[in-house]
């Protein structure tokens, strides 16, 4: 008899492995008994007693996706571990913070990946969508302090300005490393030129991390494109395109595709601490009757705290 089908599958996204991986968490925090909750279903997890489940690919974007908002870019040349070794080797990084990092690595790697990669071949996923209409569900990373998108796109241009004063063409042409020294250096010159403080502490320091996350992937696409700096004004605005576009906007199907791949694989909880996205699904699960695909599924959305109370393996 296969003991792992007596188990219970138990699907999780980046907002459970970004809790789990704080070392504390005051009591006096709205998450800590979501905190302490994931601490009891981490355990019952390493003792064999369930299944934690996750999309490999889309867990991983979600990660990728929340480092380049502090600052650390993930490209398609270096794995995201070997990309935090990076950018902790810039003198001006965190040792606290690439530490957390890693933790959250450690738990998505100990987490079973789900074998089925995300594909909607036959519309269901836009079913969902449309059944759903998640145009008020946003991922909790990308809640976080941004310029607004005039503002960043003024900065980035003053960016560009700068780069042909501080790249040597030797850096340019390596497209494998990223540079945070001298990327920060454009950074920091071109905040001080449109008077902006370049701190990286508090509030500012949180809206500054995320631009130059937005500069890195930048200067990164300009130098697959562009020989040597300056570029032209309109090469130099089809890039800051493409950056917007995919990584300053908010990404609101992120949560709904988690959804998905819990419908496609039959699995009956997925746990998380983003009660924005309980709420919504919680207001329109009744409409998923409506879809022969989705009726005959058990999906529940439930709360870490409230997973403990519910399942006796717990």
């Amino acid at each position: 008899m296969d003991k792992d089908k007596d188990k219970i599958d138990i699907y999780l996204d980046f907002n459970v492995l970004n809790l789990l991986a704080k070392e504390h968490v005051k009591d006096s925090d709205p998450l800590y008994n979501e905190w302490m909750a994931l601490k009891t279903i981490w355990r019952a997890y390493q003792e064999g007693r369930i299944r934690l489940v996750t999309s490999g690919e889309d867990t991983e974007m979600d990660i990728i996706m929340w480092l380049n908002n502090q600052g650390c870019c993930v490209t398609d040349v270096l794995t995201p571990l070997e990309s935090i070794e990076e950018f902790a080797r810039w003198d001006r990084s965190d040792s606290d913070l690439i530490r957390y990092w890693r933790r959250v690595f450690f738990y998505f790697e100990q987490t079973e990946l789900l074998s089925r990669v995300f594909e909607d071949t036959e519309g269901l996923f836009e079913d969902l969508q449309s059944t759903f209409s998640f145009s008020l569900v946003t991922p909790k990373f990308h809640i976080d302090l941004s310029y607004n998108e005039q503002d960043t796109r003024k900065i980035l241009r003053e960016c560009a300005g700068i780069f042909a004063d501080i790249f040597p063409e030797q850096n340019w042409q390596d497209l494998r490393h990223i540079d945070y020294s001298l990327n920060w250096r454009v950074f920091e010159l071109a905040l001080k030129n449109l008077k902006i403080e370049p701190t990286l502490s508090g509030d500012e320091g949180e809206r500054n991390r995320r631009l130059f996350g937005l500069l890195n992937r930048f200067i990164g696409l300009s130098k697959k494109s562009y020989k040597k700096p300056p570029m032209d004004n309109g090469h130099r605005d089809f890039i800051i395109d493409m950056v917007i576009k995919k990584y300053y906007q908010t990404q609101q199907d992120r949560g709904l595709r988690h959804i998905f791949h819990c419908i496609c694989n039959d699995i009956g909880f997925f746990v998380t601490p983003d009660h924005n996205l309980i709420r919504v699904f919680n207001e329109k699960k009744q409409l998923l009757n409506e879809h022969p695909e989705f009726s005959s599924k058990r999906l529940e959305l439930v709360l870490p705290s409230e997973l403990k109370k519910r399942v006796k393996d717990l």
